[in-house]
């Protein structure tokens, strides 16, 4: 049956009439088009220049089209985006701090990856990070039948730091930096060389089509991180096994099959967490292998995979446990625990003095420090 509009429509005139009042639509928000294509170039500007950005950023109707794909016709993508940075910036911010690079750059794998590690692309790139497989064995990464550590999360994190930093020490310029990780160094310094300049906006011209927008993703990338909620967009969480996690370093070889169940755990959640063991077998490696399980089950991982049952408590001393977080190294931990880094290496049956973020430590701390 149609519905009588005509009804409609002379019903809220009258009861327009009768208050005083027009008819009252719901509120307008900033993620509808109207009212995005209304947002004014001053209050746009005022964001961008908020974001602490490591260049000079600038509005521009690209900028400002790429951001309302963001928050507009990509907004349901952009919830899941959201999302997943709760899972990953962690890792980004701990090596971006390590390696003393701007951790604004956290917001280059949305622009990559869309923050999805086991996406790949036509050319062959593949991770968070979009590595190719030469250029990530040139930064150490395994890339093979068996295990891609472009899809590791923590790996593929430092290799891509790496690559920045060296980057910057070629440009000292981090717009020439990020369109260098689009296209490669020898494109930036041919389009530097034809513009006469190492401006990146003056340069940005003689680059290559993709990467003259690259830069501008970016920008786009870091608004929707910092002003989501203006334009009423929710972030899409996964689920809590994903968010709540630990992450070990092993050498011995397992299946994560094996570990599923022996953890009481979906086979899922773990290829989840754990994207770069193609066969979901873990190889055995000196140098050791991130394994990253649900906080729940830390404690049994720890207890069956991580030995440190012949390791001499210290006397006068209180067992605790610590999380590392972004940022932390050994070195420093030894001095806030008042022990050696050999001493936090041996309580924990390190490889070595290098820790990720997330890392369940065992502490031992004096009894006059120790909490009650």
């Amino acid at each position: 049956m149609k519905f009588p509009w005509t009804i409609l429509v002379t019903a809220l005139l009258f009861a327009a009439v009768v208050t005083g009042n027009t008819t009252s639509y719901p509120r307008a928000t900033e993620n509808s088009p109207y009212t995005f294509n209304r947002l004014s170039d001053e209050l746009m500007n005022e964001r961008i220049n908020q974001m602490d950005l490591p260049f000079a950023a600038q509005n521009s109707p690209q900028i400002k089209s790429v951001i309302r794909r963001f928050t507009v016709e990509g907004q349901r993508d952009s919830e899941y985006i959201l999302g997943r940075a709760k899972i990953y910036f962690p890792i980004f911010e701990h090596y971006l701090r390590l390696y003393k690079l701007p951790e604004t750059l956290k917001y280059l794998p949305i622009i990559e990856s869309s923050l999805r590690p086991s996406v790949t692309s036509a050319v062959g790139a593949a991770g968070l990070w979009q590595f190719v497989p030469s250029t990530a064995r040139l930064y150490g990464l395994t890339v093979n039948g068996q295990i891609d550590e472009r899809l590791d999360p923590h790996k593929a994190t430092e290799a891509a730091v790496r690559m920045l930093a060296s980057l910057y020490e070629q440009f000292e310029d981090w717009g020439l930096v990020l369109a260098a990780y689009n296209c490669g160094p020898g494109r930036v310094r041919k389009a530097m060389r034809s513009a006469n300049s190492s401006d990146y906006w003056t340069v940005r011209q003689y680059l290559p089509s993709e990467s003259q927008h690259y830069v501008p993703r970016f920008i786009a990338a870091a608004y929707l991180m910092n002003y989501h909620a203006a334009h009423d967009i929710t972030p899409r969480m996964p689920d809590y096994d994903m968010l709540d996690t630990r992450t070990f370093k092993v050498t011995r070889a397992l299946h994560l099959g094996t570990l599923a169940r022996q953890l009481e755990l979906s086979y899922r959640t773990l290829t989840y967490l754990n994207p770069s063991y193609l066969q979901g077998l873990v190889p055995a490696s000196a140098k050791g292998q991130f394994i990253t399980v649900p906080t729940h089950v830390a404690a049994d991982f720890k207890g069956r995979y991580i030995d440190t049952s012949s390791l001499p408590v210290p006397a006068n001393h209180q067992k605790s446990e610590y999380t590392t977080v972004a940022g932390d190294k050994l070195e420093t931990l030894a001095i806030l625990f008042q022990c050696s880094p050999k001493d936090l290496i041996a309580w924990n049956g390190l490889i070595n003095n290098k820790i990720t973020v997330n890392q369940p430590l065992t502490v031992y701390l004096p009894q006059r420090v120790a909490k009650p």
